[in-house]
């Protein structure tokens, strides 16, 4: 798969539930469904994050390993974005902001806000501030603060929680009406359950060593 190819589909991956719940929503073009298309778009891309972690091969394969975490830190900048505009034209739209199903997005959006500002300090290798000795940000923050990686990929991995709660907020949102729109709810549950699957399996069997560029020392006999 070609680096373009990957892109398309990783960018157009939201396209068929969305529109399987603008179908849902009457086919009004409005602040309601744009909400709606706006949530059903950041979390099928939260998803995506997690197949982003898993490195399945074919994504190795089109990005390269750092073009795929380029692709993976940065893509939470849109996706909150999304997320926010979505909770904006909600409340535009006449919702109730103070329900169960809205304090639980709002909950889950507090997470990954703060999850994306821990990963961008903690985990990526990004310049330290001036005036520092420290080669990366992740080593001042290490320092500073007294957190190690090991402590910063953990509290990444809450995301993970997070992603389930933001299941349980789409379920009870009324476009996702199982008797009303059974294709879209079965696709994001689908979407869900591969996304989750492939990360566990490939936070069980660890990360893979990599067979190009390794070279070892045999011993010669003189």
């Amino acid at each position: 798969m070609k680096r373009l190819s990957f892109y398309l589909l990783y960018l157009f991956s939201p396209a068929i539930p969305s529109l399987l719940f603008y179908n849902s929503t009457g086919g009004f073009f409005d602040a309601y469904t744009l909400s709606v298309l706006l949530g059903v778009y950041a979390f099928v891309l939260l998803c995506n994050q997690l197949l982003l972690a898993s490195r399945p091969g074919f994504a190795v394969a089109a990005m390269g390993i750092k073009g795929l975490l380029a692709l993976h830190a940065s893509a939470p900048i849109f996706i909150l974005a999304m997320a926010i505009a979505h909770r904006i034209l909600k409340d535009e739209s006449g919702f109730d902001l103070r329900s169960t199903q809205a304090m639980i997005g709002a909950v889950v959006l507090a997470v990954f806000f703060v999850a994306s500002i821990a990963a961008f300090l903690l985990i990526a290798n990004v310049r330290p501030p001036l005036g520092t000795k420290l080669r990366t940000l992740r080593g001042w923050v290490e320092k500073t603060f007294k957190l190690g990686y090991k402590a910063s990929r953990s509290f990444h991995a809450i995301t993970v929680l997070a992603l389930v709660a933001l299941a349980v907020h789409v379920s009870l949102a009324s476009s996702a009406s199982f008797a009303g729109n059974p294709l879209g709810t079965t696709w994001l549950g689908t979407w869900l359950a591969i996304s989750l699957g492939m990360f566990i399996r490939y936070r069980i069997r660890g990360r893979p060593t990599p067979k190009i560029g390794i070279q070892t020392h045999q011993p010669t006999n003189t």
